[in-house]
């Protein structure tokens, strides 16, 4: 999801008349909407709501074998649906005219740019809502990894475990098990520090490929490395107890499908608004959405909980 993709929100009265202004604000909000990028946008026109097919049944199915002449079976495998009803989201910031006379305009622009990580947070927050109710299951993590000298470890907190690579591994399974590529780990910045403390993280040497952590500058917004083949994503929206394997769609999985675990419904991009109050004598900036996130696939996520960060 590239900057330049995501700043294409609709032309409004901020973005004509004042378009340094949304340009400010979009560039905030949109790299801070981190989990957004792990769904398929659906730009949803001239309707208030949309209706997706859920498939129930595994993939891992297969055809009946048949005799010479016999009946051929129906597939009869049943379908659910999901309804996603677009909400809307805003928040606004009065400028007095008194703050423009006192050259007090850094402070508005950090208020400002407050409100768009607001923005930003609440629709992080709602698209990992939707994986944690909708991935397909959860287990505890055991902290426990394996040293280079082929013993193993377990990486804890205060309190309990933390995240190991045992972890990783199991969970990615039990998405491979769906016949999904598990292409990405999301999770709080505090329980990343067990993937930095790993030996893969450097290790080189000892593991290579796409089994050595990697670092560096993200390629995209909150991604901070790779490890065991996964994307590793972080965002402090992520609950710090859990973290979730996902196949989010870097490339097309056995079925082809490009984003297999749900859709980011958008009736209105991000929006800013500028409207003189007089009666006030300020001005007011408004930050709107309307956006729906629904996971219809929850075989391409799984849950790591109880993760001790202390």
């Amino acid at each position: 999801m590239s900057l330049t993709t995501m700043i294409s929100s609709p032309v409004t009265t901020a973005g004509m008349i004042y378009p340094a202004l949304h340009r400010f604000i979009s560039q905030i909000a949109m790299p801070n909407m981190v989990t957004r990028q792990f769904f398929q946008t659906y730009v949803l026109t001239n309707s208030n709501s949309v209706t997706f097919t859920k498939e129930s049944g595994s993939p891992g199915s297969v055809v009946d074998e048949i005799g010479e002449g016999a009946d051929i079976p129906l597939d009869t495998t049943p379908y659910t649906s999901a309804n996603v009803v677009p909400k809307k989201i805003g928040q606004g910031i009065l400028i007095t005219k008194e703050t423009i006379e006192d050259n007090m305009l850094p402070v508005k622009q950090s208020q400002m740019a407050r409100k768009a990580l607001r923005v930003a947070n609440k629709v992080d927050k709602d698209c990992i809502s939707a994986i944690g109710s909708g991935r397909s299951g959860s287990t505890s993590a055991t902290g426990k990894s394996l040293a280079l000298d082929g013993t193993e470890f377990v990486l804890s907190g205060s309190g309990g475990p933390g995240l190991g690579t045992y972890d990783l591994i199991d969970a990615k399974t039990l998405v491979e098990n769906n016949n999904y590529m598990p292409d990405t780990l999301l999770i709080h910045p505090r329980a990343k520090k067990y993937i930095e403390r790993l030996p893969h993280y450097s290790a080189a040497f000892s593991v290579g490929g796409a089994g050595r952590m990697t670092s560096g500058l993200p390629a995209t917004p909150g991604m901070f490395g790779k490890i065991q083949g996964l994307d590793c994503f972080a965002t402090t929206n992520c609950p710090t107890g859990s973290a979730y394997i996902i196949a989010r769609g870097t490339a097309p999985n056995i079925l082809a499908q490009y984003s297999p675990m749900g859709y980011f419904v958008e009736r209105r991009g991000l929006t800013t608004e500028v409207k003189p109050l007089p009666e006030k004598d300020s001005l007011g900036i408004f930050m709107t959405m309307r956006y729906g996130v629904t996971v219809t696939n929850g075989s391409a996520a799984y849950e790591i909980s109880a993760i001790n960060v202390t």
